[in-house]
């Protein structure tokens, strides 16, 4: 008998065993199971990503078949004249000004005299099923983009349709988004217009060869006659070239596009479009055929009456070409093709009788001192209308010609510290009208074979003078205070941010985010535009606002519709009202006491002018931008190829400045800036910036201030005539034979900024232009200055 007491090891090790088992089997539950959880969390993600796709490429899509086509067949059909219309000055009414008409080898053919075989020709080898499709081929667009997204060379896939739209747009970006850009436009045209509109237009629109548009032009090139009258073969060797222009070229390949063309006819006989004895007459003609080419005696003649645009149509047809573009989404090639033919009405916004005047000022500007000095200006309204303009100091001769005030990238010199480092501070309100500022170089200012160097230097000879008032410091023109600034704003990407987001430049570089003197004293990498200046200046007279400049009022298409309308454009608020009236009087004050500069040449009798100038490395260029109640200019003077400007041409900007805009004022209404209300007039001290009065307030100094950010009182004073002096007991009498106690070297020219220093070497920001026949838009390929030396 087994003691109760006793183990059963084998019962035992079944019962572990089982144990075991059972939290294997447990194990391997628990890993399924967390593995279902795990695929079924992945694929809940990836359905919700590919949910969210699905919407946004639902979304894209809309987005894309609600944008325009661009395209207006009739209007293409027509080929109509564009017309330029100005307003009478005594009526108020529009009158016609000019006619925008293309030049190009495009004779536009009808329908009805398109001969059957020419139209069967170019079904039959471009798209066979163009008859049934709605604008779109899936068969061959699903190839299409397969072949484009294995990166097959060839995507093919097109129809006549979507071949019509990529001419008559110019796009030809190979891309998915451009397939799918070209595909809802295809199925929006085929909605508008019939298939016989629609082949029409692709026969008068595409490119055959040697500059010929459209067939009819093509058949009178190579076969001297008009397409009506061509036969079923030189329909078809027409008919070849439009795939590979070049390839098929039949004056330069002539046994190319006999195989072409061969190949074109087999294609119609097999789809049925000819007979057999049709084809093998055709093939016959093929074997023997020859082609007539250019012929000196039919070439026609130019029709050249002596007119040449003036530099204002210029910048309408530029702006309206870019603006166009961006509206239908097509190349500017393609908008340039709708302005010269598609019968718009363009309402341009030019003063006739300011434009003649300054186009005649320019080319009579003093050039004593230098007989090829250039001078480019523009003129604006505080909404952004360019009054005027004018791109060179010779005369015109042709269209599109080189534009100095719209083309040209260049540094502005000194003309650019009004713009954003005094008003960044002022609006900030880290300084006041009459802060107190230093004239002291930065330490770490540039990093030379690997040191840092102090700088910047000064125009006048006695180097710095320790600490100014920020009136003086804007007189005197100091590049030191200007930096100064700029580091106490924050440096220079507080500037560049300023610019690019709220001002309105375009043509500045990275490396002005980050080097000291570009946007403090205008030594730049990149650069600024004349046209640019003049936007920015506007600020000034209007409250701190920026508009993007315009040359024209709206624009209607041939059936009248508006579709371009500057009239309500909505401005940038680049600064508040009180910095802007600020920093106008802190400019009214440079002119009136201008000393240490060529500002006093800007002065129009009788009017408050405001504004600054400017001057770059050696002298090589010279600016004034000025401000009137009613306008704003902006004048650049210097050379094609960069050099020293004589000291006669140096005062030139703000002398033709004086000129130009006296003549726009001497009929006008006397009126004032339209400061704010809010802002505070007081009397300040000159040696301490501090109010000694807010009561009665004139003479020259003369503060503006906003109750929040103003100086203490400080002192006293007699009032005798206009300007402070010291007392010597600590208050100060009025006395106009005072000047604050900064000395100047009268033998020095006081814009002379051979002393100054920043970094780098740029010929096309100081208006060098190596080809300027070229309208490419490129003055140089050298790189933007970034070491000019400045006022």
């Amino acid at each position: 008998m087994r003691n109760k007491r006793e183990t059963d090891i084998s019962q035992y090790t079944d019962l572990s065993n089982e144990v075991t088992n059972e939290k294997k089997d447990g194990g391997v539950k628990r890993f399924f199971k967390a593995l279902g959880k795990f695929l079924l969390t992945i694929c809940s993600v990836c359905f919700v990503a590919l949910f969210i796709a699905g919407i946004s490429l639902s979304i894209y899509i809309f987005t894309l078949a609600s944008e325009p086509t661009g395209i207006d067949l009739k209007a293409k059909s027509l080929n109509q004249t564009s017309f330029i219309m100005v307003q009478d000055e005594k009526t108020g009414e529009f009158k016609q000004y000019q006619t925008l008409y293309s030049t190009e080898n495009r004779i536009w053919v009808g329908n009805q005299d398109i001969p059957k075989a020419m139209k069967d020709a170019v079904v039959a080898i471009e798209d066979k099923r163009f008859p049934d499709h709605h604008g779109v081929d899936w068969t061959r667009t699903l190839s299409a983009v397969v072949n484009l997204a294995t990166g097959s060379d060839s995507y093919g896939g097109s129809t006549i349709t979507q071949q019509l739209i990529k001419n008559i747009t110019d796009d030809n970006e190979v891309s998915i988004t451009r397939k799918l850009r070209e595909i809802c436009k295809a199925l929006k045209l085929e909605q508008e217009y019939t298939k016989d509109q629609i082949l029409e237009a692709y026969l008068n629109v595409v490119n055959f060869g040697n500059s010929c548009q459209g067939v009819e032009a093509a058949a009178q090139l190579y076969f001297d006659k008009s397409i009506k009258d061509c036969s079923i073969a030189e329909c078809a060797a027409i008919a070849g070239i439009t795939q590979n222009p070049s390839l098929w070229n039949p004056l330069v390949f002539p046994e190319n596009n006999k195989e072409r063309r061969e190949i074109v006819l087999h294609e119609m006989y097999d789809q049925g479009k000819i007979t057999k004895d049709e084809f093998d007459e055709a093939m016959d003609e093929s074997s023997n055929m020859t082609f007539v080419g250019w012929q000196a005696d039919k070439e026609e003649e130019e029709d050249d009456d002596g007119y040449v645009q003036n530099w204002y149509i210029d910048q309408v047809f530029r702006d309206l070409q870019q603006d166009l573009a961006t509206y239908y989404n097509i190349s500017e090639e393609a908008a340039a093709s709708k302005l010269y033919t598609e019968g718009l009405k363009i309402y341009c916004a030019m003063d006739e009788k300011m434009q003649d005047y300054l186009e005649n000022a320019a080319l009579n500007i003093d050039k004593s001192g230098d007989s090829d000095l250039q001078i480019a200006s523009t003129m604006m309204g505080f909404d952004g209308r360019v009054i005027a303009t004018v791109g060179s100091s010779t005369p015109k001769e042709g269209a599109l010609s080189w534009d100095r005030a719209y083309n040209s990238t260049l540094q502005p010199g000194s003309s650019i510290k009004p713009l954003l480092v005094y008003p960044i501070a002022i609006n900030e309100k880290q300084l006041y009208y009459s802060s107190m500022v230093l004239d002291e170089p930065l330490e770490k200012y540039e990093f030379k074979d690997g040191v840092w160097v102090p700088g910047p230097k000064n125009a006048y000879p006695n180097g710095y003078n320790g600490e100014m008032s920020l009136p003086d410091a804007i007189e005197w023109s100091s590049n030191a205070t200007a930096v100064q600034v700029m580091e106490l704003i924050g440096g220079p990407s507080v500037a560049y941010e300023q610019a690019v987001t709220r001002m309105g430049f375009s043509h500045l570089s990275e490396q002005d985010a980050q080097n000291t003197g570009a946007l403090s004293i205008g030594g730049m990498n990149g650069g600024v535009t004349i046209r640019e200046m003049a936007a920015a200046y506007t600020y000034l007279g209007n409250g701190g606002l920026y508009y993007k400049p315009y040359t024209y009022y709206y624009v209607t298409d041939s059936e009248g519709n508006i579709i371009i309308d500057n009239r309500d454009t909505i401005p940038q608020q680049a600064y508040t009202a009180e910095t802007a009236g600020i920093m106008n009087r802190l400019l009214h004050y440079n002119i009136e006491n201008s000393v240490h500069t060529a500002a006093s040449y800007a002065r129009v009798s009788g009017w408050d002018i405001v504004g600054k100038t400017g001057t770059t490395d050696d002298d090589k260029d010279s600016w004034f931008c000025g401000v009137s109640p009613y306008a704003v200019m902006a004048t650049w003077c210097g050379f094609d190829t960069p050099r020293s400007l004589t000291y006669t041409s140096k005062n030139v900007a703000a002398s033709f400045f004086s000129k130009v805009m006296g003549e726009y004022l001497k009929d006008r209404e006397q009126k004032e800036y339209m400061l704010p209300e809010t802002l505070v007039e007081a009397q300040y001290n000159p040696y301490t910036g501090l109010i000694v009065s807010t009561d009665n307030v004139n003479g020259r100094y003369v503060g503006y201030y906003t109750e929040d950010n103003m100086p203490a009182f400080g002192g006293s004073y007699d009032y005798n005539d206009n300007d402070f002096s010291d007392t010597g007991d600590g208050s100060y009498s009025e006395d106009s034979n005072y000047t604050p106690d900064y000395t100047v070297d009268p033998s020095v020219n006081p814009d002379d900024n051979s002393d100054v220093e920043s970094s780098g070497d740029n010929n096309e920001a100081s208006g060098d232009i190596s080809n300027p026949d070229e309208n490419s838009g490129d003055i140089s390929d050298a790189p933007p200055d970034s070491s000019a030396e400045l006022e």
